[in-house]
């Protein structure tokens, strides 16, 4: 047993045994990562405790899932249990399989240093794996089922035979292509509302730039995430970004967490998805941004909970950026070497929130909103955050360091993310919700 156990384990320094799996051959969406689907020796993706993830290694079949076996930080290796729910929703495709479409083939290769799947297309780009399942769920009717067990719980898998085609060198592990940069449609959903948070740091890279977005619940504050982030891109690279922070105090619904930026971030993302349909310039970029904030002003007011949430949201394209900001979220624009070039101004001072989506000021119709037009030059940075950053008592110029000595946009949202929710266990920091979006513009 021991011998099997050793062996088992091995898998987990070697990469997936790669199989080509063709989606007309799948009746549903949840077959994409179904228990059915693993066999004793297959690498599956484990959470861990503290929001950790682990590469595991399959070793048989639990009455309510899969048994895996994982090394632990010591090198010690250590059994866990996965419901048959739990596998699809933390692996959203199955590592080793090559998934065939008309428009190329995408390989699920492995994990990268955060635990996030590492999904390339044929050559070298990578992909967010949610994205791709998104897809093919829809190409095969519908979402993903809720997987049952066959009347065979206890039995043992078999392994099976597997082909071995050569997987593509991948071009950067760290930031993912617009998935509609190979399939030719038009725009991704980075969406992160209602309550949910990032697993780790979600990130794309276009000719244009290179984006990441993280947003938690943070430490010592309250056991939900008010904060919403937006992150994607369309066809031709260009990135849309938002920040929504809900306004604590500011009205609550128990039923609907984090309502007030959720409808925000819907509304950014429905407005800029018909702009880069239409192949939008600047000006229509801006009637986009201030309807966003009209369609999410009327919605949050017919709500009657007196919620409020701030705004700020972007268009990078090419070297030109436009923002639009209402309440005291915002972004700052570094130089390459993370020097302060300019911001956009908060419209609060300290917990007083003085704009906001949903807030009745003077009897204005709209909130107060600030538009912004920036020429970027080659490799500066575009820091956008809620107020969990920028109160975080960090300081912009020490922000901006960070930025640059991490070298890109996923490195400096990491970094930033573990040092302000570090000083928020000890209080250094304010706690709060923290969304963390950093931008940086290619270089020539």
């Amino acid at each position: 047993m021991a011998r099997d156990v050793d062996d088992l384990a091995d898998r987990l320094d070697r990469d997936p045994e790669f199989r080509i799996l063709r989606v007309a051959e799948l009746s549903r969406a949840a077959d994409l990562s179904s228990c059915e689907r693993y066999h004793v020796g297959d690498l599956i993706r484990v959470p861990r405790t503290g929001g950790a993830w682990s590469l595991g290694v399959v070793s048989g079949r639990t009455r309510d899932g899969l048994q895996i076996i994982l090394r632990i930080e010591s090198g010690a290796l250590k059994f866990k249990e996965l419901t048959a729910d739990r596998v699809i929703e933390t692996n959203p495709l199955k590592l080793g399989d090559v998934i065939q479409l008309e428009e190329g083939r995408f390989w699920v290769s492995g994990l990268d240093e955060d635990g996030d799947m590492l999904v390339l297309a044929d050559d070298g780009s990578r992909v967010d794996p949610a994205a791709l399942r998104r897809r093919l769920a829809l190409r095969l009717g519908g979402e993903a089922e809720t997987v049952q067990m066959s009347g065979e719980d206890l039995a043992r898998l078999r392994a099976v035979a597997r082909g071995d085609p050569s997987q593509p060198r991948p071009k950067d592990r760290g930031m993912y292509t617009p998935l509609e940069s190979i399939l030719e449609v038009n725009t991704q959903l980075g969406l992160v509302a209602g309550n949910r948070e990032t697993d780790t740091v979600f990130g794309l890279q276009s000719p244009f730039a290179t984006a990441s977005l993280h947003t938690n619940k943070g430490e010592n504050y309250k056991s939900w995430n008010e904060d919403a982030g937006a992150l994607f891109a369309d066809k031709k690279g260009r990135i849309y970004v938002g920040v929504f922070d809900q306004a604590g105090g500011e009205g609550e619904d128990e039923n609907f967490r984090g309502a007030a930026s959720s409808i925000a971030a819907k509304s950014l993302f429905d407005r800029m998805q018909a702009v880069a349909r239409q192949d939008g310039d600047e000006a229509a970029v801006e009637t986009a941004l201030i309807g966003a904030v009209r369609d999410a002003h009327e919605a949050i007011l017919a709500r009657g909970k007196g919620e409020v949430s701030t705004f700020v949201g972007a268009r990078i394209d090419g070297r030109r950026a436009v923002v639009l900001n209402v309440g005291d979220s915002g972004v700052v624009r570094y130089s390459s070497a993370g020097e302060l070039i300019t911001r956009t101004e908060p419209q609060g001072f300290g917990r007083l929130l003085l704009e906001g989506v949903g807030m009745l000021r003077d009897g204005a119709r709209l909130p107060k909103h600030e538009i912004y037009r920036w020429d970027m030059g080659p490799g500066e940075w575009l820091v956008f955050g809620s107020d969990g950053l920028f109160d975080s008592k960090l300081g912009l110029e020490a922000i901006g360091k960070i930025v640059a000595e991490s070298g890109d946009s996923r490195a400096a949202t990491r970094k930033l993310r573990d040092l302000i929710s570090s000083r928020m266990k000890t209080k250094e920091a304010k706690p709060d919700n923290l969304t963390i979006l950093i931008v940086r513009v290619q270089g020539p």
